[in-house]
């Protein structure tokens, strides 16, 4: 915790933490949305809120100057939380399709202007100026004056500064009214889907601006300490990566329910064995000391052995808790057990019963609109079995096919949420299709009868 400060502290170092889980794990999945990356930004712009401060004041105070680059790091921590709300601001006008629309770019002019100013305004003061700006108890502000350099003050006067930094308050709220105005805006556009979606988001959004402008009268105007003034600009940080997780989840903004179910299994697996290696060091280390009176370097090999084996089937064990308690499984978990049923009982299935759950393993698994199934021994034009209606919308087609000789193809509609087929989907589904494919080649030579008739 940096220089003692309150515990609200720690939530900084959270938020921080669940941007960067979760805006990795959205750039990694649609690296075209521009929020993953935003989040991942803002992860490490909160990791400059206290950290540098942190080293700045154990390398002035404690060390009394031992360290290298206290000085740059107080400097760097005076204005190194500033990105953090403009960050914010261009990730809310940005959900949730990761665009801004035209007529909101003004948000972005706004938040970028504003940031950048107010962190000039600051990073210019002189050292006795700057360590008002650090977001620690002011016990350890006046500690840390005396000791501070900045090689960049005097270059301009400090009443102008003020002004500057106070033009770059301004924006910064004029971005947050124009953020309100634009959600609202595009909540009164959006279709069902995207309104659940903005209504998580929206809350998370409307508390973050309201402490926003709550916090820079009470420590600007009213003398209230910038670590207390910013302490409900904090929590209502915390509840940003909470609303984005909550529309991942509960509407499948990005359709990473595979990721997340990852993040819980491998969390978990984390804790699990760190608890494991610590109980275990402990019990044998006290065994060692009964025994011979001193400790062993053996109670770490051994814990780490018992780890390395412990490992593979705890996974196993977390891994089944939590598809078992997951709502939605990942098209890769739903259409690779679908494949291996069709595989492990080929001989004696029926051929019809595995062309059509192809087609509704499919849709469950994608969360498709529509589907269609047709087949090359079909003379008549239309799907030999279906699911919806069509309707003109956009689909991705999958040819049946074996051994270069083409079967029929499966045909999808577009997914609920207005979710996209990445090139992973169609891989997985032309897997799907190649195992239906073996088995209606199978079907043909035993004598079996094709599908012939819509339904």
């Amino acid at each position: 915790m940096a220089l003692g400060a309150p515990a609200s502290f720690l939530l900084v170092y959270l938020v921080g933490i669940l941007m960067g889980l979760l805006g990795g794990l959205v750039a990694y999945r649609e690296p075209g949305n521009s929020i993953g990356w935003l989040m991942c930004a803002t992860s490490l712009a909160a990791s400059l809120v206290h950290l540098p401060a942190g080293y700045g004041y154990f390398a002035l105070v404690i060390e009394h100057g031992a360290w290298p680059f206290g000085s740059a790091a107080v400097w760097l921590g005076a204005w190194g939380w500033v990105p953090v709300i403009g960050l914010f601001v261009l990730i809310s006008v940005r959900f949730p399709d990761g665009k801004v629309p035209p007529r909101w770019r003004v948000v972005d002019w706004l938040a970028v202007s504003g940031t950048a100013l107010f962190a000039l305004g600051i990073a210019l003061h002189t050292p006795k100026r700057l360590v008002d700006f650090l977001p620690v108890p002011g016990a350890k502000v006046a500690l840390l004056a005396p000791l501070v350099e900045n090689p960049l003050s005097g270059l301009f006067p400090e009443r102008l500064l003020s002004q500057v930094q106070g033009a770059g308050l301004s924006l910064l709220i004029l971005a947050c009214v124009a953020l309100a105005s634009s959600l609202t805006a595009r909540f009164r556009r959006a279709g069902s889907d995207e309104r659940l979606q903005l209504k998580w988001f929206a809350y998370s959004s409307g508390l973050f601006a309201a402490t926003l402008v709550y916090g820079a009268p009470a420590w600007n105007f009213f003398g209230q300490p910038l670590y207390l003034a910013l302490t409900p600009l904090e929590f209502a940080g915390l509840t940003l990566p909470v609303a984005i997780a909550v529309a991942i989840l509960r509407y499948r903004l990005y359709d990473i329910d595979l990721i997340i179910n990852r993040t819980l299994v491998y969390g978990g697996l984390t804790a699990i064995l760190g608890a494991v290696y610590a109980a275990v060091v402990t019990l044998l280390n006290r065994l060692f000391i009964s025994a011979s009176g001193q400790k062993s370097d053996a109670a770490y090999v051994v814990t780490a052995f018992v780890v390395v084996v412990a490992s593979s089937p705890v996974k196993d064990w977390l891994q089944r808790q939590v598809d078992r308690r997951v709502r939605h499984r990942s098209p890769a978990a739903v259409l690779d057990e679908f494949r291996a049923d069709v595989e492990s009982v080929v001989s004696v299935i029926d051929v019809n019963k595995v062309a059509c759950r192809l087609l509704d393993e499919a849709v469950i698994a994608f969360d498709a609109r529509a589907a269609a199934l047709y087949l090359t021994s079909n003379p008549a034009s239309g799907p030999v079995y279906s699911h919806g209606r069509m309707n003109g919308e956009d689909a991705v087609e999958v040819l049946l096919r074996h051994e270069g000789r083409e079967l029929g193809r499966l045909v999808l509609g577009g997914r609920r949420g207005q979710i996209g087929y990445s090139q992973a989907d169609l891989r997985l589904l032309q897997r799907s299709a190649d195992t239906v494919s073996e088995v209606l080649v199978l079907a043909a030579h035993l004598g079996h009868r094709q599908l012939t008739e819509a339904r």
